[in-house]
């Protein structure tokens, strides 16, 4: 076969190389003019670096943040200062008032002591009661004077600072944007708290042999599930394990079922749990399942089986008023994906 010429301004030479610039043959020739080219541009890159590096050795990325803590250096110092006025006086009007009381009541018993001596007749009855009220009253003076009527608890001043390019669900999960891994923090009660991916359906398998190969004995959890259709994404909290015991499970731990998208424009929002001990249910038959309803009950293989269901509100409560529709727009819906997280150590 014949070499065709290179196509590059009417070039008599054979097209003998393949240029990727181009991406076209081309002749020896032009394909090194186009690399030589190519390289130059690369002088170009190379300042551009330099310049990127050169504005983050310039610019102190630590003077906002410093700032900010020094912000909240000086607020808490003058709360410690108004807290400490305040607490002192506080104890100080507390003893000032037990002391005008015990001497009130001293003055009452010095008159008593004295009309029974003008008397001359006290009887052995009231020498006695009066000996013990000034027992009790030396009792009390020495317990001023020791300072135990009163306890000191003192809380540590504690600042959180959570890094916002800080992965808090880690793993390589897909569900999660930023925004819904803070607003499940959020639900949980501890913000920048860290999270492992234990258990993946498109990744691990979606039957219940693989749900319960992964995350039983893992504990605490929370499990996204996205639904088949429109991808709206719900699930649940437990502290408790996922071990299929064939029973439900009591969490006094708080747990919760929450919604991140659905069909009504809710916003992410958290339903409390109103019966502990039908929390959850595992079986081995079972994947997550939360409540005694069952509020969210998982099939196997829910990804082709629309046995999966909701039975909202039983076990907890339904603040939005959606009932059974709340999470998915249906009581049976097919799963598209879940990940189950478990709770990492800090």
């Amino acid at each position: 076969m014949a070499s065709s010429k290179c196509p590059i301004d009417n070039c008599k030479r054979n097209s003998d190389t393949f240029c990727d610039h181009c991406q076209g043959h081309i002749c020896t020739k032009h394909y090194i003019e186009h690399i030589k080219a190519e390289n130059i541009k690369l002088t170009f890159v190379s300042d551009e670096l330099d310049s990127i590096a050169n504005s983050l050795n310039e610019f102190s990325m630590t003077d906002f943040a410093f700032e900010q803590i020094e912000q909240w250096r000086e607020k808490s110092h003058r709360r410690i200062d108004e807290i400490f006025i305040e607490k002192t006086q506080q104890i100080k009007a507390h003893i000032d008032q037990k002391i005008t009381n015990q001497i009130q009541e001293l003055r009452q018993l010095s008159l008593q002591v004295k009309e029974l001596m003008d008397e001359g007749d006290a009887s052995f009855k009231q020498i006695e009661q009066i000996k013990r009220s000034i027992d009790e009253h030396r009792q009390q003076c020495e317990q001023l004077k020791s300072f135990d009527f009163f306890q000191v608890n003192v809380n540590a001043i504690n600042l959180e600072i959570t890094f916002l390019d800080q992965k808090l669900f880690i793993g390589n999960g897909t569900l999660l944007s930023r925004d819904h891994q803070i607003k499940l923090n959020e639900f949980y009660g501890k913000q920048g708290q860290i999270w492992t991916l234990i258990y993946k359906a498109t990744r691990d398998g979606f039957s219940t042999v693989d749900f319960h190969r992964c995350c039983a004995n893992q504990s605490p959890t929370i499990t996204i599930i996205q639904s088949q259709d429109n991808g709206y994404l719900f699930g649940g909290y437990t502290s408790m394990s996922w071990a299929p015991l064939k029973n439900y499970i009591n969490d006094p731990n708080h747990p919760f079922l929450f919604t991140l998208t659905n069909p009504h424009g809710i916003p992410p929002t958290k339903y409390f749990n109103k019966m502990s001990t039908y929390a959850i249910y595992t079986h081995k038959s079972y994947g997550p399942t939360f409540g005694a309803g069952h509020d969210i009950y998982i099939c196997n293989n829910s990804n082709i089986n629309k046995n999966s269901s909701i039975n909202f509100p039983h076990s907890y409560f339904d603040t939005t008023n959606q009932g059974s529709n709340t999470f998915t727009g249906n009581k049976a819906f097919r799963t598209r994906d879940i990940e189950v997280y478990q709770l990492a150590q800090m």
